[in-house]
């Protein structure tokens, strides 16, 4: 049994000690890419749009509860003149 988990442990020894040989010899490939490759990543997270509807995110396309408020905006409107009143909004 401790044959196998030396072997397995003097490969992962070895292949690690190479690996910081390998950037202890060549550390500006491993500064400057990861600089680079973080700026390029930015400018793609600076276009995200955040969708906040939880109507849009939680219910299907064509779901009941959508026709249903599209009945009772038909039917129902709202008066934003005479009385208003906040909570009888249906939709942001």
């Amino acid at each position: 049994m401790t044959c196998g988990v030396s072997c397995v442990d003097r490969a992962l020894n070895r292949s690690f000690f190479k690996l910081g040989h390998f950037i202890g010899r060549h550390p500006g490939y491993f500064i400057i890419v990861p600089v680079l490759l973080a700026l390029l990543c930015m400018t793609g997270y600076q276009q995200i749009r955040y969708e906040i509807d939880p109507e849009y995110l939680f219910s299907p396309i064509r779901g009941e509860g959508k026709s249903e408020r599209a009945i009772v905006e038909q039917y129902f409107k709202v008066n934003y003149t005479h009385r208003f009143n906040v909570g009888r909004i249906t939709r942001p």
